[in-house]
């Protein structure tokens, strides 16, 4: 199913698809933040650190929410560089009328393993909607990466 779909749909029925989230859909809950596995993934092991409650703008977290969020962000994305060399960080606030491309009102944070920031937009339009099965199967990929051994970064 194509990504636009979801999104219109969501639109059309006032739906905030990180409000319902089935428990099953985490990597990791913590109090104020959950990690998950994008549902229509840029590209492959690309995760959404999400907060719990719902919040449209990065400013209205708590210094708690934000200490929390980096903890998160620094866990994830040492556990991506066991399989990725990149890893880009992008912050998604704001509503969705105000910005080009962005498609749900409630903040959250990407973590895109080995892609330009500045080419996604190109391919938003023909992004997959992963199904539930697709998206438990890259959960569990995910899990196993988290007890691999970190890659070495000293040079050869």
């Amino acid at each position: 199913m194509k990504y636009s779909e979801i999104y219109a749909y969501n639109i059309a029925h006032n739906l905030c698809p990180f409000c319902s989230l089935p428990e099953n859909f985490y990597l990791e809950k913590s109090e104020y933040f959950s990690v998950t596995y994008a549902r229509a993934p840029y590209t492959k092991d690309h995760l959404l650190i999400i907060p719990n409650r719902h919040v449209v703008l990065f400013n209205s977290l708590s210094h708690e929410e934000v200490r929390n969020l980096m903890d998160l962000v620094s866990k994830w994305t040492e556990i991506l560089h066991k399989e990725h060399t990149d890893i880009a960080l992008l912050l998604r606030d704001w509503f969705i009328w105000g910005s080009w491309w962005k498609s749900v009102d409630h903040m959250h944070f990407h973590l895109i393993p080995d892609v330009e920031v500045w080419s996604i937009h190109w391919c938003w339009p023909s992004r997959e909607y992963l199904s539930e099965k697709e998206l438990l199967k890259h959960i569990a990929e995910v899990k196993k990466l988290e007890k691999k051994p970190v890659k070495s970064t000293a040079k050869k």
